[in-house]
């Protein structure tokens, strides 16, 4: 059943008043499994879900879910709901979002309160157990009640999952509980769940918030001798944190152009995450793409901290090859830092103003491309020449 959403069926002849008398159902995709037929704004809703892995990132997830349920008619909010919380849901990994989903379209001034979809609701928390209760104890902020969830679990012969122990570490993290953090990573490894770069992330950005950075260069060296990648998300969470890094990339005036002029800039604590960050290209080589035809840096996905850093990288990394008389000079460099869809302000795009700002200061041959404003353009030789000039 679709909840909140009516379909009439008008004679033709009544075509010329329908955009006066009635707003046009939104159009249905349908769903193979045979579960409830998606509108097009839910659907792409779901794949933005997917596409960021914000089934395991709570504050990414939370994000998203406020944003559709602000930015769409009741209509298509509960369309999603109610597609979620159907038996043939071709979506079931997204199933433990229902839940937070529902909660934050109850707060819709529009919404009344609707047995049939909170009897839908039941059986499906009966089925996600404990993994609701966990998630919604640490968005109340009560991650000591959720883990005492979690406590309940093991009891029961229940094990919990790595959702669970992660909602319950990034509970205590927000709320600036690092002791009980810090336990409730040991405690993961006891239940088998090696520490990943979604835990390490949400661990990074607590310490951040807090605005604790010695706190996050051991954490750092641990990800590394653990062999823990270090993702986009981990430059940003932080890069975001360093206030020396973020007035730089804020301000209107200069700064440096390099990794090492930017080490004797800032303070020891900024200075050493800064160092730790570099040491690892991981991020930098997953960025960038160079072959023959053509030598591509993709900052799609970072914070003006973050690709301000990799800008710096990518740079000494361009003259450390372009010094070998062996290498091959790719035939067009480009800069792709997008046109700001998913700025706070859609349109301006603080990432492509960075960069343009460093292009002028470093004299870069580099210009925005006519046929798409969204990225920086030049030839290869013309910018393996500005380079080695300025090795000189």
């Amino acid at each position: 059943m679709v909840v909140g959403i009516l379909t009439l069926t008008i004679p033709s002849s009544w075509n010329h008043h329908r955009r006066h008398c009635l707003r046009p159902t939104p159009p249905l995709i349908k769903c193979e499994s045979g579960g409830v037929p998606l509108t097009k704004q839910a659907h792409r809703f779901f794949s933005s879900l997917t596409s960021t892995a914000a089934v395991d990132d709570l504050a990414t997830a939370n994000r998203l879910i406020k944003k559709f349920v602000a930015s769409s008619p009741k209509s298509i909010a509960l369309n999603a709901l109610s597609h979620l919380l159907s038996p043939r849901n071709s979506h079931p990994h997204l199933s433990a979002i229902a839940f937070p989903l529902y909660t934050k379209i109850s707060e819709a001034s529009w919404y009344n309160w609707n047995p049939k979809l909170v009897a839908d609701l039941v059986p499906l928390l009966d089925i996600q157990g404990f993994k609701s209760m966990v998630s919604s104890l640490c968005e109340m902020g009560q991650p000591n009640e959720a883990e005492n969830v979690v406590e309940d679990m093991i009891k029961n012969g229940v094990k919990p999952s790595l959702f669970e122990l992660r909602f319950v570490l990034y509970g205590y993290g927000k709320m600036g509980f690092f002791e009980d953090m810090e336990r409730m990573v040991k405690k993961m490894e006891i239940e088998g769940f090696g520490v990943d770069t979604i835990s390490s992330n949400m661990i990074l950005s607590s310490y951040g918030a807090y605005n604790a950075l010695p706190k996050m260069v051991p954490w750092l060296q641990k990800m590394k001798a653990l062999e823990i990648p270090f993702s986009i998300r981990t430059y940003n969470c932080v890069l975001n944190s360093c206030p020396m890094i973020m007035s730089f990339v804020r301000g209107s005036g200069g700064f440096p152009v390099s990794v090492s002029e930017l080490v004797n800039v800032l303070d020891e604590a900024e200075a050493l995450l800064v160092k730790e960050l570099v040491e690892s290209s991981s991020v930098l080589d997953e960025a960038m793409e160079w072959d023959d035809l053509e030598l591509k840096l993709d900052l799609h996905g970072m914070h003006s901290g973050s690709a301000y850093l990799i800008m710096l990288q990518w740079i000494e990394e361009m003259k450390s090859r372009f010094r070998v008389e062996e290498c091959v000079v790719p035939a067009q460099i480009t800069v792709v830092c997008g046109t700001g869809k998913h700025s706070s302000v859609r349109g301006e795009s603080p990432v492509k103003t960075l960069i343009k700002a460093m292009m002028v200061q470093m004299k870069s041959p580099m210009r925005i491309d006519r046929k798409n404003i969204g990225c920086f353009i030049a030839k290869g030789q013309v910018v393996r020449n500005w380079l080695i000039q300025s090795l000189d």
